[in-house]
């Protein structure tokens, strides 16, 4: 019976198959065809037969047997499990001798760097009574789950009478040895070349024997590379009537490959056009929406195996209407800041969609002014080379990049002040009798806004005659009083109500007879 137990003990665990089948890890069991147990040593413990103590000569035999496995495929491509899978360590204690009483066992694993338990499935716990045929543990104080599992990795129990340990009774005549089988999750963070996965099972047998020391080496395959999982955070926000800026946080799972860019896609409940932008970081600026329709938006990640799945939605946004060109100006009023001068001030119309640019407000005359125009960017706008004294109204325009709106309604009526006229030009003097000359003239080309009401027409002589002055409504003016054989050049000035205009040109020189 011992060398038949033994043999069992250089087998695959018989749990293995039946467990996979019953235990659905986080990812699964590798599915590899060759997957299977790969184990470590078997080490065995030595005891003094029990049956022969009492019949008075004592022989050594093997006590209790044990090895550590777990499930993998060292010789597939890539090798399994792949890093960052669970997979199973296990471990396979059985009686194989004659004890005095029942021995217990008392497991402790130990996972080297890069490994941890896999908290997330359960331990699967199998017994096999003497004699009889393995099966699953499933009472909770005889198979209890992680809250059991020491920080150190002792595993205990809090079944009745059974020390916080396992018992491994014999059969009739200390027979059929009994056994128990554990498979422990684990799972790995970082790539295993030939590490120890170790379990290290006290034993309580009566015979002081030390520890079992199992350990299996573990190896993993490069990590699996697959889709992105999806971004979060999705937010959405009208950048204009046909854009939406799409904000996200990335996946904290890229799949094992590097993220290689983004798709944002926005969708319309209410008939808008669906879009998709593409972008390599957050955010992502999706075009060519429907003006005044409502969006929903969702991102993917995208890596070397291709696109993960869709975020949730983002909340729901209404873009604003089409941008047309800007609405009239309104309060339109201009007032003189001098002669020829005015500010034009209003109220700047709706933006309609798009920010207005700039203004041109102009200014018309109903009685002969010239008609004058300026830019600004804002009211007031200033519009200069006015005619002085004619009356005016101003009208305003906006533009935006869609195009110029129309003008306002006109302005009040308001007339610019008046100036002194300009000077006279074309100025001559012809000699007419005695101390006489007549002097002609052209009107100013400007009358300050003003009619003139008077010209003074001044002769001066070159050498030594006596200068005269005489005023007239229009040209000629007949300058009198002069020194007889004396030579004079005229000049011109004109008045309005506004002031007198400065002297023209003298004209040519002539003598007085």
């Amino acid at each position: 019976m011992k060398r038949l137990s033994l043999r069992r003990l250089l087998s695959i665990p018989a749990a293995a198959a039946a467990a996979l089948a019953a235990v659905t890890l986080s990812p699964a069991a590798p599915a590899h065809a060759a997957d299977g147990w790969i184990s470590g040593p078997l080490e065995e413990t030595t005891i003094t037969n029990c049956s022969s103590i009492i019949l008075g000569s004592p022989y050594q035999e093997f006590g209790i047997g044990a090895f550590a496995s777990y499930y993998g495929d060292r010789s597939a491509s890539p090798i399994s499990p792949r890093t960052g899978d669970s997979t199973y360590l296990d471990l396979y204690a059985e009686l194989v001798g004659n004890h005095c009483s029942t021995p217990f066992i008392f497991p402790k694993f130990v996972l080297p760097s890069g490994v941890q338990f896999d908290t997330t499935a359960p331990i699967k716990c199998y017994y096999t009574p003497p004699g009889g045929t393995q099966y699953q543990i499933t009472q909770a104080q005889q198979c209890p789950q992680w809250s059991n599992v020491a920080a150190d990795g002792r595993y205990s129990n809090s079944y009745s009478g059974w020390y916080s340990g396992w018992p491994l009774p014999s059969g009739p005549n200390f027979t059929f040895g009994s056994a128990w089988e554990f498979l422990v999750p684990i799972k790995t963070t970082t790539q295993q070349n030939g590490s120890q996965l170790r379990v290290q099972l006290d034993l309580a047998d009566g015979n002081g024997s030390d520890p079992l020391q199992l350990s299996v080496p573990f190896w993993t395959g490069a990590p699996r590379t697959s889709a992105p999982d999806a971004p979060t955070n999705v937010t959405a926000n009208p950048t204009s009537s046909t854009s939406a800026q799409v904000s996200f946080t990335p996946p904290a799972n890229n799949g094992g490959s590097a993220i290689t860019g983004y798709d944002a896609s926005c969708t319309s409940p209410d008939g808008g056009v669906s879009q998709v932008g593409g972008g390599t970081a957050s955010p992502i600026n999706v075009t060519g929406l429907t003006p005044g329709k409502s969006y929903r938006c969702q991102v993917r990640a995208k890596n070397a195996v291709g696109p993960g799945s869709w975020s949730t939605q983002s909340t729901t946004i209404t873009l604003p209407a089409a941008a047309t060109v800007p609405g009239r100006a309104t309060n339109v009023t201009g007032t003189p800041t001098s002669a020829t001068t005015a500010n034009v001030s209003f109220t700047p119309p709706a933006a309609n969609g798009s920010p207005i640019t700039g203004y041109v407000a102009q200014c018309v005359s109903g009685n002969g002014g010239t008609t004058r125009a300026a830019t600004g960017t804002a009211s007031p706008i200033t519009v200069r080379n006015l005619t002085p004294g004619k009356a005016y109204q101003c009208k305003v325009r906006a533009a935006n990049a869609v195009g110029n709106g129309q003008f306002s309604a006109l302005s009040a009526a308001f007339t610019q002040p008046a100036t002194r006229p300009g000077a006279p030009t074309n100025v001559t003097a012809a000699p007419s009798t005695a101390g006489r000359v007549k002097v002609s003239f052209s009107p100013p080309a400007s009358d300050g806004g003003s009619a003139i009401t008077s010209y003074l027409a001044q002769c001066v002589s070159t050498n030594g005659g006596v200068t005269r002055s005489r005023t007239g409504a229009s040209s000629p003016i007949l300058v009198t009083g002069l020194t007889s054989g004396k030579t004079y050049h005229c000049k011109v000035r004109a008045t309005n109500a506004a002031g007198t205009s400065p002297m023209s040109a003298f004209s040519t020189n002539v003598q007085v007879v």
